[in-house]
């Protein structure tokens, strides 16, 4: 063999073994997500937004909703069941770039709007990139505590959205009120995707915190051989960190997204609890359960039928409704359990209003039996009968193309006179 065919055929190989090396790199890098997995999946994401928006629209916020989807900010179905009292939605405001919460009255009409700049509550800006609120809780003096999935602060913000407290911290998914006007919320330790979380109880007037439970410590370890409730042994070497995971999918286990409290009103309803019980829901393992406060005991749980939920609630008929998210299934539903029975029904089964989000999501219940139904993947909120016929909806639509919705996080009504007066800060908003 001449020593120009050896050259050549050397050349060949190492062209070869490059080739080979950068296409199972390739494979390693969409597989694993290393490096530049995240570079070149914002840099895709960007230019399509440019393409579809002719800006960069942040991720999530721009939303094509369904087909049949008003295309004004509220429209009533129905008047004769839409009853008194206000709601209030908290959602993407690209007016201001920002997030803001909207207060309506049964009529349709804006009353009031709070603002939410993450900014101006952390001046260094989320750590993890993203400043969209999730859990919110509006409180009868016309102040609203809130707090960031992907941020760092949980802050009480008055009726002219100027902040009361600010509290560092993960706080994530959803806030309820107990029986003494405490709150419950979730806690995480260094990320929203963190193993190490914790129910945290707080003064609403100062954010002081009153008491934690952890959910490793207080409650799985304790579990012993029943801690594989949870998909995993009591003794496994929990990991904490400091940051977003780079693969979530391993790390975040549990990814609790919701706490209800039992009131005393209620308590009645469910004999095998007790006042104060907490609602628990663990969405990456499907999982539904309720804990004694008291001494962190897991009292009940099931898993399923839903899938990816959200928002579990005590309801006065002493069943449980859970928000399940069905991703990949292209349709949400309500499902209600009897903890005691463990029957499950629908109640929206055959009702006219489909709804879909593969993420995120939050139901409640009224007094008339109502539902509103807050629907992220759709940048909308429903209220529909108590067999799903459509009564009101609200939708984000977005300003600079009424082809679109803007996110819509969350959504609450109130009865009347929840207030102790109307928010307002100096001329009507």
């Amino acid at each position: 063999m001449s020593d120009r065919t050896a050259r050549r055929l050397q050349l060949i190989s190492a062209a070869f073994i490059i080739f080979v090396g950068a296409f199972g790199y390739g494979v390693a890098v969409a597989h694993y997500e290393l490096w530049p997995f995240r570079l070149i999946q914002d840099s895709s994401y960007a230019l399509g937004s440019i393409v579809r928006a002719g800006e960069i629209v942040p991720r999530g916020r721009r939303i094509e909703p369904p087909a049949d989807a008003a295309r004004q900010a509220f429209t009533i179905h129905d008047p004769a069941r839409i009853g008194d009292g206000q709601f209030v939605f908290l959602g993407s405001d690209d007016s201001t770039h920002a997030y803001s919460a909207w207060l309506y009255d049964a009529a349709g009409v804006k009353r009031h709007t709070w603002r939410i700049n993450y900014r101006e509550l952390d001046s260094s800006g989320p750590s993890s990139g993203t400043d969209m609120p999730h859990p919110f809780l509006v409180l009868p003096d016309g102040s609203l505590i809130v707090s960031f999935d992907g941020g760092d602060v949980m802050a009480r913000i008055d009726s002219c959205s100027k902040p009361i407290w600010i509290r560092e911290g993960i706080f994530h998914h959803s806030m309820t009120v107990a029986d003494d006007g405490s709150v419950w919320v979730w806690r995480a330790d260094g990320s929203h995707y963190a193993q190490y979380h914790y129910l945290l109880n707080f003064d609403a007037e100062t954010g002081a915190t009153i008491r934690e439970i952890g959910l490793i410590e207080d409650i799985i370890q304790k579990l012993g051989p029943q801690a594989e409730i949870f998909g995993v042994r009591h003794d496994y070497p929990f990991r904490r960190i400091d940051g977003d995971p780079p693969d979530r999918d391993s790390f975040d286990f549990f990814h609790p997204n919701d706490v209800d409290v039992l009131s005393a009103t209620l308590a009645p309803q469910f004999p095998m609890f007790e006042p104060g019980d907490l609602l628990v829901s663990f969405r990456a393992i499907d999982l539904v359960a309720v804990i004694d406060p008291k001494t962190a005991a897991l009292k009940w749980w099931n898993t399923g039928p839903w899938l990816k939920q959200h928002d579990p609630d005590f309801l006065p008929d002493g069943r449980i409704s859970v928000y399940s998210n069905n991703p990949g299934r292209r349709r949400s539903d309500i499902i209600k359990i009897d903890p005691t029975t463990r029957s499950v029904t629908s109640d929206l089964y055959d009702g006219a209003v489909h709804f879909y989000s593969a993420e995120m999501g939050s139901h409640q219940y009224q007094p008339n039996g109502n539902i509103l139904i807050t629907v992220p993947g759709e940048g909308r909120v429903l209220l529909v009968s108590p067999h799903g016929e459509p009564i009101m909806e609200f939708n984000n639509v977005s300003s600079q193309s009424s082809d679109y919705n803007e996110h819509v996080e969350n959504g609450a009504w109130f009865p009347p006179g929840y207030f102790k007066q109307p928010p307002a800060c100096g001329s009507p908003s």
